[in-house]
């Protein structure tokens, strides 16, 4: 008689285990997902960074080029910074 509880004990057990096990695995690929769409998106943002970077570069570039071209035409040539020396001294 104890021999028949002891079947049926064991095969709920491994019933139980089995279905553990398959929770277990289903968690870990659910983290393996996430894990890859945050990388994804760290490499997305990386190179937003880059490209933002590179027209604020380009944008930079342009004002200066402005700058010296207005600077150039400009007979007074006379910047803020040399102004407020010339008021100093």
């Amino acid at each position: 008689m104890w021999w028949i509880v002891m079947i049926v004990l064991i095969a709920v057990a491994s019933g139980s285990g089995s279905d553990y096990m398959k929770h277990k695995r289903k968690m870990e690929q659910i983290r393996v997902d996430v894990l890859n769409k945050e990388i994804e998106l760290e490499q997305i943002r990386q190179e937003n960074y880059l490209l933002e970077n590179q027209s604020m570069m380009e944008e930079l570039h342009k004002i200066r080029a402005e700058n010296r071209l207005s600077y150039e035409r400009d007979e007074n040539r006379r910047w803020l910074i040399e102004e407020t020396k010339i008021k100093e001294n």
